[in-house]
Protein backbone atom coordinates (compact mmCIF):
# COMPACT_ATOMS: atom_id res chain seq x y z
CA UNK A 1 0.00 0.00 0.00
CA UNK A 2 1.60 3.36 -0.76
CA UNK A 3 1.52 5.91 1.66
CA UNK A 4 3.07 8.91 2.40
CA UNK A 5 6.54 9.13 4.90
CA UNK A 6 8.39 12.11 6.03
CA UNK A 7 12.48 11.84 6.65
CA UNK A 8 13.12 14.37 8.49
CA UNK A 9 17.45 14.92 8.62
CA UNK A 10 18.83 17.41 11.45
CA UNK A 11 22.52 17.85 11.19
CA UNK A 12 23.48 18.23 15.26
CA UNK A 13 23.68 21.85 16.21
CA UNK A 14 26.64 23.97 16.61
CA UNK A 15 29.49 22.64 18.81
CA UNK A 16 32.28 23.85 21.21
CA UNK A 17 36.31 23.06 19.12
CA UNK A 18 37.57 19.80 20.50
CA UNK A 19 39.71 20.16 23.66
CA UNK A 20 42.95 18.69 24.14
CA UNK A 21 42.98 15.42 25.33
CA UNK A 22 39.33 14.64 24.89
CA UNK A 23 37.09 12.41 22.66
CA UNK A 24 35.67 14.14 19.40
CA UNK A 25 32.39 12.39 20.48
CA UNK A 26 32.20 13.75 24.41
CA UNK A 27 32.18 17.67 22.33
CA UNK A 28 29.03 19.52 23.67
CA UNK A 29 26.98 22.15 22.14
CA UNK A 30 28.03 26.14 22.51
CA UNK A 31 25.52 28.08 24.53
CA UNK A 32 23.85 28.91 20.11
CA UNK A 33 23.91 25.52 19.19
CA UNK A 34 21.77 25.12 22.56
CA UNK A 35 19.48 27.87 21.23
CA UNK A 36 19.34 26.40 18.09
CA UNK A 37 18.33 22.97 18.88
CA UNK A 38 15.51 24.46 20.80
CA UNK A 39 14.48 26.62 17.95
CA UNK A 40 14.53 23.48 15.65
CA UNK A 41 12.02 21.38 18.39
CA UNK A 42 9.96 24.66 18.41
CA UNK A 43 9.73 24.82 14.50
CA UNK A 44 8.38 21.13 14.61
CA UNK A 45 6.04 22.13 16.93
CA UNK A 46 4.71 24.99 15.60
CA UNK A 47 4.37 23.33 12.14
CA UNK A 48 2.17 20.27 13.54
CA UNK A 49 5.26 18.09 13.07
CA UNK A 50 4.98 14.84 14.82
CA UNK A 51 7.81 12.49 15.20
CA UNK A 52 7.36 8.93 15.91
CA UNK A 53 10.40 6.91 15.19
CA UNK A 54 14.00 8.85 16.20
CA UNK A 55 17.53 7.45 14.66
CA UNK A 56 20.30 9.07 16.64
CA UNK A 57 23.76 9.41 17.09
CA UNK A 58 25.48 7.91 20.46
CA UNK A 59 27.68 11.23 20.06
CA UNK A 60 27.21 13.83 23.15
CA UNK A 61 26.41 16.89 21.08
CA UNK A 62 23.54 14.69 18.89
CA UNK A 63 22.14 13.26 22.22
CA UNK A 64 22.02 17.12 23.51
CA UNK A 65 20.62 18.32 20.53
CA UNK A 66 17.52 15.49 20.45
CA UNK A 67 16.96 16.61 23.85
CA UNK A 68 16.64 19.61 23.04
CA UNK A 69 14.31 19.23 20.82
CA UNK A 70 12.03 17.96 23.59
CA UNK A 71 9.86 15.75 21.38
CA UNK A 72 9.47 13.16 24.73
CA UNK A 73 5.66 13.91 25.28
CA UNK A 74 5.34 12.49 21.66
CA UNK A 75 8.38 9.51 21.60
CA UNK A 76 8.06 5.91 22.58
CA UNK A 77 11.07 5.54 24.24
CA UNK A 78 11.39 2.32 22.34
CA UNK A 79 11.15 4.16 19.43
CA UNK A 80 14.29 5.90 19.74
CA UNK A 81 17.59 4.09 18.80
CA UNK A 82 20.99 5.79 19.91
CA UNK A 83 23.73 4.15 18.86
CA UNK A 84 27.26 4.60 17.89
CA UNK A 85 26.62 3.38 14.31
CA UNK A 86 25.26 6.57 13.14
CA UNK A 87 28.11 8.57 15.09
CA UNK A 88 30.42 9.76 12.15
CA UNK A 89 28.70 7.10 9.52
CA UNK A 90 28.88 7.48 6.18
CA UNK A 91 25.36 8.08 3.82
CA UNK A 92 25.41 4.69 3.02
CA UNK A 93 24.96 3.45 6.74
CA UNK A 94 22.25 6.37 7.39
CA UNK A 95 20.35 5.70 4.13
CA UNK A 96 20.53 1.68 5.26
CA UNK A 97 18.85 2.17 8.33
CA UNK A 98 16.38 4.40 7.06
CA UNK A 99 14.87 1.40 5.09
CA UNK A 100 15.17 -0.59 8.06
CA UNK A 101 12.61 1.42 9.56
CA UNK A 102 9.31 -0.17 10.95
CA UNK A 103 6.03 -0.16 8.76
CA UNK A 104 4.17 2.15 10.81
CA UNK A 105 6.64 4.79 10.93
CA UNK A 106 4.90 7.44 9.50
CA UNK A 107 7.52 10.50 10.37
CA UNK A 108 11.50 9.68 10.91
CA UNK A 109 13.56 12.15 12.93
CA UNK A 110 17.46 11.68 11.90
CA UNK A 111 20.46 13.00 13.90
CA UNK A 112 23.83 13.20 12.90
CA UNK A 113 26.36 14.75 11.91
CA UNK A 114 28.53 15.80 8.57
CA UNK A 115 29.13 14.47 6.15
CA UNK A 116 26.99 11.49 6.22
CA UNK A 117 23.49 13.35 7.28
CA UNK A 118 24.15 15.88 4.41
CA UNK A 119 24.73 13.32 1.76
CA UNK A 120 21.44 11.00 2.69
CA UNK A 121 19.76 14.56 1.99
CA UNK A 122 21.78 15.28 -1.39
CA UNK A 123 21.40 11.30 -2.57
CA UNK A 124 17.62 11.03 -2.01
CA UNK A 125 16.66 14.37 -2.78
CA UNK A 126 15.17 14.17 -6.26
CA UNK A 127 15.26 17.44 -8.02
CA UNK A 128 12.48 17.15 -10.18
CA UNK A 129 9.93 16.94 -7.65
CA UNK A 130 11.50 18.71 -4.83
CA UNK A 131 10.58 22.49 -4.32
CA UNK A 132 13.25 24.52 -6.02
CA UNK A 133 13.96 26.98 -3.18
CA UNK A 134 14.99 24.18 -0.82
CA UNK A 135 17.41 22.35 -2.97
CA UNK A 136 18.89 25.88 -3.85
CA UNK A 137 18.82 26.52 0.24
CA UNK A 138 21.39 23.46 0.64
CA UNK A 139 22.88 23.44 -2.49
CA UNK A 140 26.77 23.71 -0.75
CA UNK A 141 26.46 23.91 2.65
CA UNK A 142 24.16 22.03 5.25
CA UNK A 143 25.10 23.77 8.48
CA UNK A 144 25.01 22.45 12.23
CA UNK A 145 21.25 22.83 12.71
CA UNK A 146 20.09 22.68 9.39
CA UNK A 147 17.10 20.74 9.31
CA UNK A 148 15.95 18.82 5.63
CA UNK A 149 12.59 17.39 5.40
CA UNK A 150 12.19 14.80 2.63
CA UNK A 151 8.76 13.15 1.51
CA UNK A 152 8.36 9.79 0.01
CA UNK A 153 5.66 7.76 -1.46
CA UNK A 154 5.85 3.85 -0.47
CA UNK A 155 7.43 1.64 2.21
CA UNK A 156 10.54 3.07 3.81
CA UNK A 157 12.42 -0.68 2.43
CA UNK A 158 11.50 0.91 -0.68
CA UNK A 159 12.96 3.87 -0.28
CA UNK A 160 15.29 5.95 -3.65
CA UNK A 161 14.59 9.31 -3.85
CA UNK A 162 12.49 11.75 -2.78
CA UNK A 163 10.89 15.40 -2.79
CA UNK A 164 12.60 17.71 -0.64
CA UNK A 165 10.15 19.86 0.48
CA UNK A 166 11.69 22.29 3.16
CA UNK A 167 14.78 23.37 4.55
CA UNK A 168 15.24 25.40 7.56
CA UNK A 169 18.59 26.34 8.83
CA UNK A 170 19.96 27.14 11.97
CA UNK A 171 18.78 30.64 13.38
CA UNK A 172 15.74 31.08 10.79
CA UNK A 173 11.96 30.76 11.15
CA UNK A 174 12.42 27.89 8.23
CA UNK A 175 10.52 27.89 4.88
Amino acid sequence: MDQRRTLLVLRHAQTEDLRPGSKDSERRLTPDGERHAQEVGDYLRSHGITVDTVLCSSAARARQTLDLLKLDDQLDPDRVEIADRFYNAGADTLINAVRELPDDCQVALLVGHAPGAPRVVYELTDPTTSAPDAVSAIEGRFPAAALARLEFEGEWSEVETGSLVSVRMPGSTGR
